[in-house]
């Protein structure tokens, strides 16, 4: 006698409900052609010429499936250079709102939020950008990432010696620019050999800005600089190519240096009852005649030098 497997009575109660299933037959298998049993899959078998964009969304697209980005610099989907030739239109454009950028941004030179990012935009500035800057410190810087540096330096030298730093743009003009300017950019350098510059691409801005600030030693005096700086542009891609510092008057530090000067040494100031004196040591009392008289019968062995 054989014994049956226990089943629960769920599934017996469950499996009476049922209709009962005809039973299959082994010729069924044989008819089913092996095209007809395909797995789905959202992957295609091989890897084809475009990818649909949802494969990056659900996380498909990593390996031989990864889509594929369109590259730049080539064909019709090329990104443009900035550093490139415009047309007139366009050059014009980039000149006005670099001066729009100038005026917005020059009277925040000292802000704290001001970072190089903002004060120095690569669609403004050219990336061989060139900083002069005037005696007794004749530097010169040629890349942007120096200029932003100089400026970072600028800044937070300027805040080490004084207090409640400011600035105010006075005047921006238009100035006539020489030929051999553009030469200073490799870029237009190499592109003038080959055309003329038109005259009217020959631009300069010449700026004036009034910079304040508090020095931090005494007397704590309130000090005012007068700067004046020509902005040049390229005559191609109308980005700004050079910066000329061409006066500081007086030069920052001026104030610390007389102060220095004024407790080591003695020295008088310029700004004092004497403007525009030389500064010299300090003299010391000469003594008068009859006391030279004197000494010199004292040193001779004269008895009258008692009386």
């Amino acid at each position: 006698m054989s014994v049956l497997p226990s089943i629960p009575r769920a599934c017996r109660a469950s499996s009476s409900r049922l209709p009962p299933h005809p039973p299959l037959r082994t010729t069924a298998f044989k008819s089913i052609h092996p095209i007809s049993i395909r797995s789905l899959s959202l992957l295609p078998s091989r890897s084809p010429s475009s990818v649909p964009f949802f494969l990056p969304h659900l996380g498909l697209g990593g390996g031989k499936h990864q889509a594929q980005l369109p590259e730049y610099g080539k064909g019709k989907g090329r990104q443009p250079d900035e550093e490139e030739e415009v047309d007139d239109a366009e050059w014009d454009m980039r000149v006005a709102r670099a001066m729009l950028h100038l005026q917005e941004t020059l009277p925040l030179f000292f802000d704290p939020e001001m970072n190089s990012t903002n004060m120095f935009p690569r669609n403004i500035f050219s990336k061989h950008m060139v900083l002069t800057l005037p005696a007794p410190l004749p530097l010169k810087i040629s890349s942007l990432s120096g200029y932003s540096m100089a400026f970072s330096l600028t800044r937070s030298g300027m805040h080490a010696l004084h207090t409640d730093l400011r600035s105010d743009l006075e005047r921006m003009s238009f100035s006539p620019s020489p030929s051999d300017v553009v030469q200073s950019d490799s870029k237009s350098a190499s592109l003038l050999a080959k055309k003329p510059v038109p005259s009217h691409r020959q631009k300069q801005i010449r700026v004036q800005v009034a910079v304040y600030g508090t020095l931090r030693l005494p007397p704590h005096k309130e000090a005012k600089w007068h700067t004046s700086s020509l902005y040049t542009f390229s005559p191609y891609s109308g980005l700004v190519t050079s910066h000329e510092v061409e006066t500081i008057r007086p030069l920052p530090g001026e104030g610390v240096a007389e102060w220095l000067m004024s407790r080591l040494l003695g020295w008088t100031s310029r700004q004092s009852v004497n403007e525009g004196a030389v500064p010299c040591p300090r003299t010391v009392a000469l003594p008068t005649r009859n006391e030279m008289e004197r000494f010199k019968r004292g040193s001779n062995g004269d008895p009258s030098r008692d009386q």
